[in-house]
């Protein structure tokens, strides 16, 4: 069982009150100050700055909390894998997804998984690669999939190559089919923000091109469709996500015999022994669809 002056410790940093943890961990508000200073006293260090009125963490208050999280989350999943061995997946399933599989692949998958194992519960974290990444190396997420193919960006985690998805230049309904390089080069293009796995392929264009054009920055793949089909300007995105806007004549691909960047979903996990069968039932979905699986060292 993990130490509760870990647990107790984490709960004053994420409230940022003593009062508000010790009404969360049904404690008084000085049993929940013996138990920060007691570990002050064995560290010999301070933790957390008391001076100011709000929750300050101290260096070391920084590093024992990262590493206190990190062993509270390794214990759960240590307790419920062993009262998951005579059970039925079943239980919380957490999967970070980049917004082009998040969006418009998954909700498929996850209809499946429910299918075949209803007592399930997924949750579902759309965010761009980068925080995916982070999310699995934290242990905050299960299951993480993104199009980011550059692998050191995520060393030291178990990688499946998935589908393979294709992308190309969108325009609006009456954007030419064809543009030339000066009209590529002297467009406005609207872009994904930095970290996000489109961002990297449209940036990849740009230089194929030889272009570089301005641009406006959007966080949402709905932001962006929007955008363009109200004539702000081209963008370079998964044939998933256009293949609505397209059937309805909202959006059309433009050079398409010309320009395509293809590109594959990573489905990732951490690097673990054992994982909850709700998690190996949802890979094993996956896996259905996979190409190769490799750990990146």
């Amino acid at each position: 069982m993990i130490n509760q002056s870990l647990k107790v410790f984490v709960e004053v940093v994420e409230q940022k009150s003593f009062t508000r943890a010790a009404e969360i961990l049904h404690m008084t508000q000085p049993a929940v100050s013996g138990y920060i200073k007691k570990i002050e006293e064995q560290l010999t260090v301070n933790l957390i700055d008391r001076s100011g009125k709000t929750i300050r963490l101290s260096h070391a208050g920084e590093i024992y909390y990262s590493y206190a999280k990190e062993m509270i989350v390794l214990n759960d999943r240590m307790e419920n894998l062993i009262q998951d061995l005579q059970n039925e997946a079943k239980g919380p399933l957490h999967i970070g997804a980049s917004y082009t599989y998040g969006e418009y692949i998954l909700p498929e998958k996850i209809a499946r998984l429910m299918e075949q194992h209803p007592a399930v519960s997924p949750k579902v974290s759309i965010s761009n690669s980068a925080s995916i990444i982070r999310g699995i190396n934290s242990h905050e997420l299960d299951i993480g999939i993104i199009e980011d193919e550059e692998r050191d960006r995520y060393k030291g985690l178990n990688s499946t190559r998935l589908i393979e998805d294709n992308m190309y230049i969108i325009g609006r309904k009456d954007t030419p089919d064809k543009l030339d390089p000066q009209s590529l080069a002297s467009s406005t293009w609207i872009v994904r923000e930095e970290g996000s796995g489109t961002r990297s392929y449209q940036d990849q264009l740009f230089n194929l091109l030889d272009i570089n054009p301005h641009t406006i920055t959007l966080s949402s793949t709905q932001a962006v469709k929007n955008s363009v089909s109200h004539g702000l300007g081209l963008t370079l995105l998964s044939i998933h996500t256009v293949a609505g806007e397209l059937d309805t004549d909202k959006l059309k691909i433009i050079n398409a015999d010309t320009v395509e960047l293809s590109r594959y979903f990573h489905l990732l996990t951490p690097e673990a022994v054992f994982h909850p069968k709700s998690t190996r039932s949802f890979l094993d979905l996956l896996n259905i669809d996979s190409i190769e699986t490799h750990h990146i060292p």
